[in-house]
C-alpha cells in the first residue's frame, strides 16, 4: 500500500528571494534587491520570538512507537475509508470548477479519523485544508492535535515552523524545521529541508557565512533525495548558486543549469526564470535578462521582484515610461513597496516631470526615514535638474548629499560621488563669486574708460581752431 495515500497535501515550504511559497497556490511573500541593488540603510522590522517550542525527544520517542504500532494494526477497512476519503477531495479539487479557496468544509470529513489509527494523518489533512482557506488559527490547533496523535509527524512539525515562521518567529520555526528533519526518514519532508535551508541561507547572506552556504545546500540536497522534483529545493539552490559566485562565469554557468534542471521539472514556476534573469544580468547579458524577467511576470503577473528588475533595467537603459509601467505594477500590489516607491521617482525625472518626482522621493521618506538612497537621489534632483535662477537649488543639493554622507550605511561608491559633487557645489560658488568679481572689476574698468574718453573728447573738442568767419570761444 503507498502510504503517500494517507496524506493529503505536502508540506508547505516557505517564501524565499521574493520568489512563490513553494508549497501549492501560494505566491510572492518578500521582496528582493532591485537586480540586486543593495538596499542602502534600509530598516527592518523585528519580532518578538514567542511562538511554542516543538515537542521534547523524550515525548516523541514515547508516543511514536505506539502510534506506529497502532497503525501497523489498522484494519483494512479503516485504511480503505480514509484513503477513500483522500481521493474524493483529491477529485474534487481536480473537478471542474474546483473547490473555493474559501470552502474549509472538507475538513470535517476527516474529523471522523481523529481517534483512530491515521488521526495524525487526518488531523494534518484538516490544518492543510483550514490553511489552505485563511484559517491559520485552526490549522495550527489541527497540526497540534497531529502531533498529539503523533509528536514525530513530520509534515505537521512543517506545517506549524511554517506558520510560526510568516509570524515573524525564526528561530522557533528553526527549532520546528530541525526537529522535522530529525525524525524517522520515512516521516521527513522535502519542504522542511527546504525551509531550514531558506533560513540558513538569509543567515548566510548577511553574515557572508561560507560554512552556512554549504550548509543550506547540503540540507537542498537532501531535500531533492526525499524529492528529486521538488522545485522549491532546484529554485533556492540555483540561487544560492548565483549568489556565491560573484563574477566568477563558472559557477554562474552551474546556476545556469541548476535552473534548467529545475524547469525540466516545472516550466511554470516564475521564480526560476527570475533567477535566471538574475544570472544573465551578472553576464552582462541585459536584453536575455530581461526576457527571462518578462516571462517571470508573464508566468505570474503578481510576481513583484520580477516586476521590479524589469523596472531596475527600464531605468539603467533610460526607458523611463517602461519603468513606470512596471513600478506601478508593483504598487498595485504592494502600496507600501519602498523600491517601487523610489523607482517612480528616479522614472519620473527621467521623463523631466521634476515635481512629481520630488513627491515621489517624499513618499519614500515617509515609508523609511532612514534609508540613505532617498537624499542621495534629492541631491541629484536638485543639482542637476531643480535648476533655480539664484542657484539655490545648489545649496540645498549639498544638504542632501552631505546627509547622505552621513548616513553609515550608504554604498562607497556614492558617498565617495557625494563628496565629489559637494566640492563641485563649492568650487562652483567660488567660481561664481570670481566671476562676479570679474565683472565687477571690467565694469569699473570700463567705466573708468568711458570717463577717460569722454574727457578726452571733451578736451579735443576745446582744442580745435574756431571755423570761418566764427569767433574765438572765451
Amino acid at each position: 500500500m503507498n502510504m503517500m495515500k494517507t496524506t493529503l497535501h505536502s508540506a508547505i515550504a516557505l517564501a524565499f528571494l521574493g520568489s512563490a511559497a513553494c508549497g501549492p497556490e501560494k505566491k510572492n511573500e518578500g521582496t528582493t534587491p532591485v537586480a540586486e541593488k543593495k538596499r542602502e540603510g534600509r530598516t527592518e522590522k523585528t519580532h518578538v520570538d514567542n511562538a511554542p517550542k516543538p515537542p521534547s525527544e523524550e515525548e516523541t520517542k514515547a508516543k511514536q512507537a505506539a502510534a506506529d504500532e497502532k497503525q501497523k494494526k489498522a484494519s483494512t477497512s479503516e485504511r480503505n475509508d480514509f484513503i477513500a476519503v483522500v481521493d474524493k477531495y483529491e477529485a474534487a479539487k481536480k473537478a471542474t470548477p474546483g473547490i473555493p479557496a474559501s470552502d474549509c468544509s472538507w475538513a470535517k470529513k476527516f474529523s471522523s479519523f481523529g481517534g483512530g489509527a491515521f488521526a495524525a494523518q487526518a488531523h494534518f489533512n484538516m490544518g492543510t485544508i483550514y490553511e489552505g482557506c485563511g484559517n491559520l488559527k485552526e490549522a495550527e490547533s489541527e497540526y497540534n492535535e497531529s502531533l498529539k496523535a503523533n509528536p514525530g509527524y513530520g509534515p505537521a512539525l512543517t506545517n506549524l515552523g511554517n506558520i510560526y515562521f510568516k509570524q515573524g518567529n525564526v528561530s522557533t520555526a528553526r527549532q520546528w524545521f530541525e526537529k522535522a528533519i530529525a525524525v524517522p526518514p520515512k516521516l521527513q519532508t522535502a519542504a522542511a529541508y527546504n525551509n531550514l535551508a531558506v533560513i540558513i541561507y538569509n543567515q548566510a547572506k548577511e553574515t557572508g557565512d561560507v560554512a552556512a552556504y554549504k550548509d543550506a545546500v547540503s540540507k537542498l540536497r537532501r531535500a531533492l533525495a526525499i524529492d528529486n522534483d521538488s522545485i522549491a529545493a532546484y529554485a533556492l539552490l540555483a540561487q544560492i548558486y548565483y549568489q556565491v559566485a560573484e563574477n566568477d562565469r563558472s559557477k554562474l554557468d552551474l546556476a545556469a543549469l541548476v535552473c534548467k534542471q529545475a524547469k525540466e521539472t516545472n516550466d511554470k514556476f516564475a521564480p526560476i526564470y527570475n533567477t535566471l534573469g538574475l544570472i544573465n544580468l551578472k553576464k552582462k547579458n541585459v536584453s536575455a535578462a530581461l526576457k527571462e524577467f518578462e516571462k517571470a511576470v508573464e508566468l505570474d503577473p503578481k510576481f513583484v521582484e520580477a516586476h521590479l528588475n524589469i523596472g531596475a533595467i527600464g531605468l539603467s537603459s533610460r526607458q523611463y515610461e517602461k519603468a513606470e509601467k512596471s513600478f506601478q505594477a508593483v504598487l498595485a500590489l504592494q502600496p507600501a513597496n519602498f523600491d517601487a516607491t523610489l523607482g517612480m521617482g528616479v522614472a519620473l525625472r527621467g521623463q523631466k516631470k521634476f515635481d512629481d518626482a520630488e513627491k515621489w522621493y517624499r513618499k519614500a521618506t515617509e515609508l523609511d526615514g532612514k534609508n540613505c538612497s532617498v537624499s542621495y537621489n534629492m541631491g541629484l534632483l536638485y543639482q542637476d535638474y531643480k535648476v533655480a535662477e539664484d542657484n539655490s537649488n545648489l545649496r540645498k543639493a549639498q544638504e542632501f548629499f552631505r546627509t547622505f554622507s552621513g548616513c553609515g550605511k550608504a554604498d562607497k561608491k556614492k558617498v565617495d560621488d557625494a563628496t565629489r559633487r559637494i566640492k563641485d557645489i563649492d568650487d562652483t560658488f567660488a567660481a561664481i563669486e570670481e566671476q562676479k568679481k570679474m565683472e565687477a572689476e571690467t565694469k569699473k574698468m570700463q567705466e573708468e574708460a568711458d570717463k577717460m574718453q569722454k574727457q578726452m573728447e571733451e578736451q579735443q573738442k576745446a582744442q580745435q581752431p574756431p571755423a570761418a568767419g566764427e569767433a574765438p570761444k572765451k
